[in-house]
């Protein structure tokens, strides 16, 4: 994203004031925007980049202190089954913005990568909707949907994204501080625990060997019966970083993780301090989440890749706020990322956009049972920098099915296999449960695919360098370019 300087209301505003509003949207009057003041919740949604939902202690896990990001929890509801969208910053943001599933948004991969675009403002999302009902609406820290435009709806913007999110937090307390005659929506995006792919810096600046490390059961996986992408990635792409890691090396990794983390709920903490302070938190709906996971070890992999395993699609997600019912309360039903917008909307009084493809998790929220809800959720992902490979994932409480482009399928019971190791659809038998259950599940994917207008049947993967495969359905996995280093350069595009 291009760094600009913060802009105030006033400038945002005029510049909104010549660019028309998202099809569907319109403006509100003064009465409208002073009925918003009286009876509407302001709305401050807080999202880190990259982290794994077992990632606090609330969760717990004792290797890592979370106060700040657990008190959201303890203060209201915290979800056992989020997922995000796409494993990736670009999509999962999209999703989370306009309530769309990214095929839909339009934003397949982050912005830079092959077939990568930023999020068109022609589509309703967050800003918008927000400003439209009245609100007063910010914007800090790490977009990564190409360059902010005022078409977004954003009013107040800071776009900085420094690693430590010391000046975000200054800036979103500054703006709590604030006197506002209408109800706020403000989004504070923080970049780290992002940083981790300087793992090998940051090891040598803080102190080792003080946390209790759960290593991820699944690090020793060879991946023989895994869809070939995951074993190029560890053996030609990012994951070479990582390559032959002893346990040694993984609780390494991994205390560099968690103090990523810890850093940033310092920042956080913050930011929920001055909405205390100013009286705030009672009038407040307060999210926490992340746009995506990280690998940490799991399969024997860092980062994030071509893959659709728990580590990387499963988010933290806790709300707390007015009408939240049962402080500390867990909820185990399967919510999305493309659930936000609808949820905020109806917890805010606002109609959502005419294209909407999450569902609100209101009802879930006041701990009523919805009248339905979903039996699966659906992951998706493309490409990274200029490498293809096409993934969707479906998954229910117990079973989770992964289909790739070109590159066959995955199949996990979940309830015998939460390590994801045994793939059930490698050499998939002709007949018995197994069976059964990938052509159902695979049938439920090809009817989502139909309803919600999914070209993935069309999208086609091709070599790391972004060349074309041959075409062969059984092609070999792409070979190395020999014009790249063994472990590539950790530059702001690769990192992505």
């Amino acid at each position: 994203m291009e760094r600009k300087k913060s802009l105030t209301r006033r400038q945002f505003l005029s510049g909104l004031a010549g660019a028309a509003m998202a099809p569907g949207l319109a403006t509100v009057s003064r009465a409208q925007q002073g009925a918003a003041r009286r009876d509407r919740p302001n709305v401050l949604f807080v999202f880190t980049d990259q982290q794994q939902r077992t990632a606090m202690s609330v969760a717990g896990n004792p290797a890592v202190r979370t106060p700040a990001m657990d008190s959201v929890a303890q203060a209201g509801v915290r979800f056992s089954r989020s997922f995000c969208a796409a494993p990736q910053c670009s999509p999962s943001r999209a999703s989370i913005l306009t309530g769309r599933w990214p095929h839909s948004a339009r934003v397949i991969t982050n912005a830079e990568a092959l077939g990568g675009r930023p999020l068109d403002p022609r589509i309703p999302s967050a800003g918008q909707v927000f400003r439209a009902a009245g609100y007063e609406t910010a914007y800090f820290g790490k977009w990564h949907l190409g360059k902010m435009v005022p078409e977004d709806g954003f009013e107040t913007v800071e776009p900085r994204d420094s690693g430590e999110g010391e000046v975000l937090a200054a800036r979103a307390v500054e703006f709590l501080k604030q006197k506002h005659d209408r109800p706020f929506f403000m989004m504070v995006s923080f970049i780290n625990p992002h940083d981790i792919y300087d793992f090998r810096k940051t090891e040598k600046e803080i102190a080792l060997a003080r946390r209790n490390i759960v290593l991820p059961a699944s690090r020793t996986d060879d991946l023989r019966a895994k869809p070939a992408p995951q074993a190029v990635y560890r053996d030609e792409d990012q994951g070479v970083a990582a390559k032959g890691f002893g346990d040694d090396e993984w609780r390494k990794y991994l205390e560099v993780y968690y103090s990523l983390v810890e850093k940033v709920d310092a920042q956080i903490g913050r930011i929920l301090d001055a909405l205390r302070a100013q009286k705030l938190d009672r009038e407040t709906i307060v999210v926490f989440t992340s746009d995506h996971g990280d690998l940490g070890g799991a399969h024997g992999l860092p980062f994030k890749g071509p893959c659709m395993y728990r580590e990387l699609v499963d988010v933290p997600l806790a709300i707390c706020g007015p009408g939240i019912a049962g402080a500390g309360r867990v909820c185990d039903d399967l919510v999305s990322n493309v659930d936000h917008l609808p949820t905020l909307c109806d917890l805010a009084g606002i109609a959502p956009p005419a294209i909407v493809q999450g569902m609100s998790m209101r009802p879930l929220l006041e701990n009523r049972r919805p009248a339905r809800w979903r039996e699966f959720v659906v992951s998706e992902y493309y490409a990274k920098q200029q490498w293809a490979s096409p993934i969707r994932m479906l998954q229910t409480t117990r079973w989770k099915y992964v289909r790739y482009r070109r590159w066959g399928e995955e199949l996990y019971d979940l309830e015998h296999d939460p390590d994801e190791m045994n793939n059930l659809a490698h050499e998939l038998p002709e007949s018995g449960e197994a069976r059964q259950t990938r052509d159902r599940l695979a049938g439920l994917l090809d009817r989502w695919m139909r309803t919600t207008n999914d070209n993935f049947n069309q999208l086609e993967p091709t070599t790391r360098a972004g060349q074309p495969l041959d075409g062969s359905a059984t092609a070999a996995p792409p070979k190395k370019n020999k014009s790249r280093s063994k472990k590539p350069p950790m530059n702001a595009d690769s990192r992505r």
